[in-house]
C-alpha cells in the first residue's frame, strides 16, 4: 500500500521520506510505491530524480545511518514516520554535498514539527545537528556505509560468488541502472528514437532510453509498440529460442513480459501457457495482452505439486524463472537488504528444486527447459542445476539465439550455463541454464 502524497511534503526529500515510510510500515517495493508517489506529486525532473537518489540512498545505507545518528539519542525504529525523516535528512547531509547540511535539517524538522510537535521537532533537530557536525569531524564515505549497512552473511556469499567488482556493482552502483525499451517485431521504429534510445544491437529490437520523462506516456506504448523492460529480462525471452508454432510453458510467469516476448516469437501458429500461483498476476498479464494484441492462456497452477497430465511431456520448450531471494536486482531493490536472513538463500535453493523437477515433467523429449532466477548466489542456480543433471534425464544445451550474438556467445565458445551480470553486462544479475531433455530411446 503506497501513501498519499500531502501538500506540507511536496518536495523531493518529503516525497522520498513519504515512500520510505511505506517500504518500511507496509513492505510496500520501493520501486513500485516511489512511482505511484512521483505521480501524484508535482515535482520537476531534476526534483523527481533527486527524490529518487535520496530514497534509494537511504535505503542502502540506513543500518550505518541509523548506528550514527543513534550515538547522539534514543531511536525508536517502530516509528517509521519520524525514522524515515530522520535518516533522509542524515543522507543528505552525510553524502550530498549540494544540499547544505543545515537546509536538510531545517526541512526534515519542520516536516517532524508540523506532524509531531515541539518536543519532537527539538529532539530531531538535536540530533540532526550533533550528527551534522560529527560528519565534518569524521565523514564516511558512501561505498563504505553500503558495505557497513549490508548484512556481512551476504557480503560474504557475493565476493564469493561473483567477485569484488561486481558485488560492488549490485551494493554501490555509480548510476540509476537504466531504462530499457523493447520493441515489437512489427513496430515501426519512432523518429524520436533517434535522439533518445540507443540500440544495444542489431540482433535484438532493444534500446536503452536516455530521454526524459517516462516513455510510457507516449503514443506508441498505448499503441503495443513496445515494452518497458529491464535489459537482463529482455534478454532472457530470446535465450528461450522460441520459434514460431512451438508450443512454450512459462511456469512463474508473473505479470507476463517474457510469457508476451514468447507469445510473439511463436506466432498465430503456436501456443504460450502462462502459469503462476497467483490470479491477480495472471489478471494484469491478461491486461498487457490485451495492449499488445498478442494470445496467452493463463492457468493458476501451484508447481510444488506435478503437472496435470494433459501437460506432461506436451510442451517444446518451458521457462522456468523461478522465485528467489532476488539478491541480483539490488542496485534497484535495495530494500532486500533489511529483509533476507542468512537461511533464505537455501530455503529457496529447496523452492525452485521442486519447481523444476515437476516443470521438467512438462517438456517433450527432445525439448529444451530453461532455469533462471535473479540471484547470483550458488545455492540458487548452479546447486539446483547439479541435482537436475543429476538425474540424468537432462544435458545441458548450447543453441545459439539472437540473445547468444549479443553476449558473445557462439557455438565455437557456448555457454550453457552462465550468469548475467551489472558490470559486464549492464542488467541485473541472473544466473540461467538451457537444458535439453533426453529423446526416447530406441526399442
Amino acid at each position: 500500500m503506497s501513501r498519499a502524497v500531502s501538500e506540507s511534503d511536496a518536495n523531493a526529500r518529503g516525497v522520498a521520506a513519504q515512500v520510505l515510510q511505506s517500504v518500511w510500515a507496509d513492505q510496500a517495493y520501493a520501486a513500485a510505491a516511489l512511482s505511484t508517489a512521483l505521480d501524484q506529486s508535482f515535482l520537476s525532473e531534476r526534483d523527481r530524480r533527486l527524490c529518487t537518489e535520496l530514497l534509494y540512498g537511504t535505503l542502502r545505507t540506513a543500518p550505518h545511518l541509523e548506528r550514527s545518528l543513534s550515538a547522539f539519542g534514543k531511536l525508536k525504529q517502530s516509528d517509521h514516520f519520524l525514522m524515515s525523516h530522520l535518516l533522509v535528512a542524515a543522507y543528505q547531509i552525510a553524502f550530498l554535498e549540494r544540499v547544505p547540511a543545515h537546509a536538510a535539517v531545517d526541512e526534515a524538522v519542520g516536516a517532524i514539527l508540523a506532524k509531531r510537535g515541539r518536543q519532537v521537532g527539538g529532539f530531531a533537530n538535536a540530533i540532526l545537528r550533533k550528527f551534522a557536525q560529527k560528519q565534518l569531524e569524521e565523514p564516511v564515505s558512501l561505498q563504505e556505509a553500503v558495505l557497513q549497512s549490508t548484512p556481512s552473511w551476504l557480503r560474504k556469499r557475493l565476493l564469493r560468488d561473483v567477485g569484488q567488482e561486481e558485488t560492488r556493482a549490485l551494493l554501490v552502483p555509480q548510476r540509476a541502472p537504466r531504462l530499457h525499451l523493447r520493441f515489437r517485431s512489427t513496430a515501426t521504429l519512432p523518429d524520436w528514437l533517434g535522439d533518445q534510445a540507443t540500440r544495444i544491437s542489431p540482433d535484438v529490437d532493444i534500446f536503452r532510453y536516455e530521454g526524459g520523462g517516462d516513455p510510457r506516456k507516449r503514443g506508441e506504448y498505448a499503441a503495443g509498440a513496445f515494452v518497458v523492460q529491464e535489459l537482463g529480462a529482455a534478454l532472457l525471452g530470446y535465450l528461450v529460442g522460441a520459434r514460431e508454432n512451438e508450443r512454450i510453458l512459462d511456469v512463474c510467469a508473473g505479470r507476463g513480459q517474457k510469457s508476451l516476448q514468447l507469445a510473439e516469437a511463436v506466432g498465430k501458429g503456436g501456443q504460450v501457457v502462462a502459469t503462476d500461483l497467483h490470479e491477480h498476476k495472471l489478471q494484469a498479464l491478461q491486461g498487457e495482452a490485451k495492449r499488445l494484441a498478442l494470445d496467452v492462456e493463463t492457468s493458476v497452477w501451484d508447481w510444488t505439486n506435478p503437472p496435470p497430465v494433459a501437460w506432461r511431456g506436451a510442451f517444446d520448450r518451458v521457462l522456468v524463472d523461478a522465485p528467489c531471494s532476488g539478491v541480483g536486482t539490488l542496485r534497484r531493490r535495495p530494500e532486500i537488504l533489511r529483509r533476507l536472513t542468512p537461511t533464505d538463500p537455501t530455503r529457496l535453493s529447496e523452492l525452485q528444486w521442486s519447481l523444476l523437477q515437476h516443470a521438467a515433467l512438462a517438456v517433450k523429449p527432445g525439448g529444451t527447459l530453461v532455469f533462471a532466477t535473479c540471484s547470483v548466489l550458488s545455492e540458487e542456480g548452479p546447486q539446483v542445476i547439479d541435482r537436475l543433471m543429476a538425474t540424468g534425464q537432462f544435458q545441458l544445451a548450447c543453441p545459439v539465439t539472437r540473445a547468444d550474438r549479443v553476449l558473445g556467445i557462439s557455438a565455437e565458445t557456448p555457454l550453457p550455463a552462465f550468469r548475467l551480470l551489472p558490470q559486464a553486462h549492464d542488467t541485473d544479475g541472473y544466473f540461467i541454464a538451457r537444458l535439453e531433455k533426453a529423446p526416447p530411446t530406441e526399442n
